[in-house]
């Protein structure tokens, strides 16, 4: 591959004998200068399918938004390190090829749903996200979609900074490819990618449902898993985002509460056609007290559905873990939440090993 340097304005227009036949375009951006916004703006409408990279000065995380959102591929820093310039032509240009050699075969989903809120489920998609990423057979790992979109915290119990969110790829339309959709998720020290819920509260009845639908199918492709951290307040898109799912986890607690919600929750399901087979319920905090109320098997024998796995309880430890944006396993490495979590895990990827 060779480079051609061609000099000129941050606002002066580029021509087309100056582009020529080129198969990716560098541009500079003079964050200043509307002249230069106006530029890229003409460049992305004319060369629609040339690949294009911005550099700049002093970016912020507003006009990256706009440049991805206008269609720009990705975003560098002045002056170009080598190194970070190296890596975004190459991953530019091999997701240009993926395509065509990518089979066809997208990776298996899971939801994980909650009875009520707070009730842990996200602590269970993370690790479950992470134990996924570990029996990944390539280095694609397990893409994590929080889809908690008004109180989502998926990014930080894993420790990953998100600048941009799923607010973003539900912004971009059909400019919306692998490419942009690995630049918005954010990885913490666990590997684990994130594509974190916005940083503002948005009406859940916003999301153009078709529109979450291709970035979730871009997941798909671009990873061996994807787990989706759904909301506790339930739109007419979340049922369509949990219809491909393999597997659905559905957590609970052992509370009059929880089971009568999660009751609800599998009439949901059945009257809008999602198989109980798929549905795989999840006990979340059980304590191992001599006189509790209710016990697994009375959950089992409420819900006429049975426990696939039960997780013990251990708040302490685990709010720790959360504030340090890391595994419970890394707390304490034989806590038996740990074990659980990781128990759950194992089964999950042998079920879908199964499908």
């Amino acid at each position: 591959m060779t480079f051609e340097l061609v000099n000129v304005g941050a606002s002066d227009p580029i021509k087309p004998g100056q582009i020529g036949d080129a198969e990716l375009l560098v541009v500079e951006l003079d964050c200043a200068a509307p002249a230069s916004m106006r530029r890229l703006i003409a460049l992305r409408s004319e060369y629609g399918k040339l690949p294009l990279i911005v550099a700049m000065r002093e970016g912020d995380l507003a006009t990256t938004r706009t440049l991805l959102r206008q269609g720009v591929d990705d975003v560098i820093a002045l002056p170009i390190q080598p190194a970070e310039f190296v890596d975004a032509v190459n991953n530019l240009l091999a997701s240009r090829i993926k395509p065509m050699a990518r089979e066809t075969k997208l990776a298996p989903v899971v939801a994980v749903a909650q009875s009520v809120g707070g009730i842990g489920a996200t602590t269970v998609a993370t690790h479950l996200a992470y134990f996924l990423r570990e029996r990944s057979r390539t280095r694609r790992g397990c893409c994590l979609v929080d889809l908690d979109l008004q109180f989502g915290n998926a990014a930080s119990y894993l420790g990953a900074v998100a600048s941009l969110t799923m607010e973003d790829l539900l912004a971009a339309g059909p400019r919306v490819d692998g490419q942009l959709l690995r630049t918005v998720t954010a990885t913490g020290g666990e590997g684990v990618a994130v594509i974190a819920a916005p940083e503002r509260i948005a009406p859940l009845e916003s999301v153009d449902s078709s529109q979450l639908q291709r970035v979730l199918h871009l997941a798909r492709e671009e990873y061996d898993y994807v787990v989706l951290d759904l909301p506790g307040n339930w739109a007419n898109w979340t049922l369509s985002a949990i219809d491909k799912a393999d597997l659905i986890l559905l957590v609970i607690d052992l509370s009059v509460g929880s089971l009568r919600q999660a009751r609800r929750r599998l009439t949901l399901f059945e009257e809008t056609g999602i198989d109980a087979s798929r549905i795989r319920i999840v006990a979340n905090r059980v304590e191992k007290r001599l006189f509790r109320t209710i016990n697994v098997q009375d959950a089992a024998d409420a819900l006429r559905h049975p426990i696939f796995a039960k997780i013990d309880s251990d708040y302490v430890v685990v709010q720790s873990a959360h504030d340090q944006g890391i595994l419970v396993g890394n707390i304490a490495r034989k806590n038996r939440v740990a074990a659980d979590l990781a128990a759950l895990a194992k089964s999950v990827g042998e079920e879908l090993d199964k499908g």
